[in-house]
């Protein structure tokens, strides 16, 4: 990559024995780490073919590479770091609020920003991990107190389980051939409890709190579906404060756009993906 087109999106450039590196300042103020309130100042770089690789500071080791092949001498590489930062934060809230959920505390370290979370099923203790991307993995299994290697992939969605039990249960087959385990003797029959995986509509919240308020820092969150010319959307966006959100529109394909926006500048879930999109307003439908 040309020294020259790397300097000019502002990157500080280093070569040393063959192996290129970048620093870049953050001016913006933008990039802020939300647990210790301290803003990024600059991040690093190392250069692998035509991709960034973050190296530095920690709250971004490990996430997405950034594709020279697609920025142009007057792209702003700062906009480019920020939502990556931001990209992160948005699955962390919504990774952490799942993990909840099923009843599992979640973890996040106040450097690094990684989340992470503890099981345990029987002689089986878990350590789950989740990748700036927001997939989870087994990252340590110990059995009886000894660590077990880990050979193969242990990727898993979580999503998939509606229980804190399905998920043990999931992780248990997983390591008990592994461990010798025998098969865990089945969980005592319970009545039946009443379904609280159930998705609340705008319409039924208005119409039963809609002379309520909403405290300033309790945290919400939206999602909604939409068929735009044959295909499925998904909208999500989470508080971060007061009436500043985070939102995030998916396709088939992946992201289409994520952004932090202002409530009151917010033009409607409909009106944006018609923007982002192209398409006619009136050709977008909601899905119930």
């Amino acid at each position: 990559m040309d020294r020259a087109f790397l300097e000019g999106l502002g990157l500080k450039v280093i070569d040393s024995d063959g192996v290129v590196e970048a620093e870049f300042e953050l001016t913006s103020g933008l990039a802020l780490n939300p647990l210790t309130r301290t803003p990024v100042g600059s991040v690093s770089f190392t250069l692998l073919g035509d991709r960034l690789l973050y190296v530095g500071p920690p709250e971004f080791v490990g996430a997405q590479p950034i594709n020279l092949a697609f920025l142009s001498a007057s792209s702003r590489l700062e906009d480019l770091v920020v939502q990556t930062l931001n990209d992160h934060l948005f699955q962390l809230e919504r990774r952490s609020s799942e993990l909840a959920a099923l009843g599992v505390s979640p973890k996040v370290d106040p450097s690094t920003l990684q989340l992470s979370a503890e099981l345990e099923r029987g002689p089986f203790r878990f350590t789950l991990g989740a990748s700036r991307a927001g997939q989870f993995r087994v990252s340590r299994c110990y059995h009886d107190g000894q660590e077990l290697t880990i050979h193969a992939p242990t990727a898993f969605e979580l999503s998939e389980f509606r229980t804190r039990a399905a998920l043990e249960d999931y992780l248990y087959a997983m390591f008990s051939d592994v461990a010798g385990s025998p098969t865990p003797p089945e969980r005592p029959k319970a009545e039946p409890a009443p379904d609280v995986d159930v998705s609340l509509s705008m319409k039924a919240l208005f119409e039963a709190f809609g002379d309520a308020v909403v405290p300033p820092r309790t945290v919400i969150e939206f999602v909604c579906e939409l068929k735009v010319a044959g295909q499925t959307v998904r909208f999500a966006a989470a508080r971060v404060q007061g009436r500043t959100f985070r939102g995030l529109l998916a396709g088939p394909a992946g992201k289409l756009w994520a952004d932090w926006f202002e409530l009151a500048e917010f033009p409607g879930i409909r009106a944006l993906v018609s923007d982002v999109m192209g398409v006619p307003i009136e050709q977008i439908e909601v899905v119930e």
